[in-house]
């Protein structure tokens, strides 16, 4: 696909995201960034950020971090920088796949609704770059519709799809991770308008694994609270 036609479709594309504005989907990506430790001190790396509509609602929370958000449209970056002036926001035109970040080692990197919109001989090289800018620390947070769900509308409403629109595979995704030294934590099916039609992914970077006791992390109150838990399972399950 020629990057041209791709930009010059999401170039068009900014009245229909200023219709959409904060919708449920958006309003869930914002919830779950604040679930994995989004505060007020965060990097934030947001790839694929559209007219900047998450980037307002992140902006609300990150006010001593660095917000850097990132769309390969021109159009919507222009848009953004109207109404977003925060001085720890920094707004930049680039194609997300080899973009190099100003902020180094990101806690939060974001790709929400975006990957399936890059085609897939170009995934291997987005998770390389992901590994390349990613520290010890940093978590990539990765939400798309489902497989089956963009295969349903590609046969039943076409006319909803975008420039690129692919089903992503679940094995085709964890084999990018895996050959680029990076760990997926956690994967989900969830629902925002229909029955599981989303996947949510969490991705670390491959590290040395440590055996630490869940009880040495553990404040006195958590000890115990955790002491009167396994006394109340003992007492309630008797297998003899």
């Amino acid at each position: 696909m020629d990057n041209k036609k791709v930009i010059d479709f999401y170039n068009e594309y900014v009245d229909q995201q200023q219709d959409v504005g904060i919708n449920e989907r958006i309003y869930e990506m914002f919830c779950r960034m604040k679930k994995h430790g989004m505060n007020s001190g965060s990097k934030i790396l947001e790839l694929g950020c559209g007219i900047g509509t998450l980037t307002y609602m992140i902006c609300k929370v990150v006010k001593s971090g660095q917000i850097e958000s990132v769309d390969i449209s021109s159009s919507s970056i222009e848009f953004a920088k109207k109404r977003l002036t925060q001085n720890n926001l920094t707004l930049a035109a680039h194609d997300v796949v080899d973009y190099k970040p100003q902020m180094k080692q990101p806690d939060i990197i974001t790709l929400f609704d975006v990957i399936e919109h890059i085609p897939m001989e170009r995934h291997d090289e987005l998770f390389r770059n992901l590994s390349s800018i990613m520290g010890e620390n940093s978590m990539v947070l990765i939400n798309i519709p489902s497989p089956a769900a963009i295969q349903y509308d590609i046969e039943n409403n076409s006319e909803v799809l975008q420039v690129v629109d692919q089903p992503l595979p679940i094995d085709f995704i964890v084999n990018n991770i895996v050959k680029n030294n990076l760990n997926l934590v956690s994967f989900e099916n969830h629902s925002i308008w229909c029955e599981h039609d989303y996947q949510f992914f969490v991705i670390t970077k491959n590290k040395k694994w440590n055996y630490v006791k869940l009880s040495s992390k553990r404040s006195f109150f958590q000890k115990v609270k955790n002491k009167i838990r396994r006394t109340l399972v003992k007492m309630m399950h008797t297998y003899k």
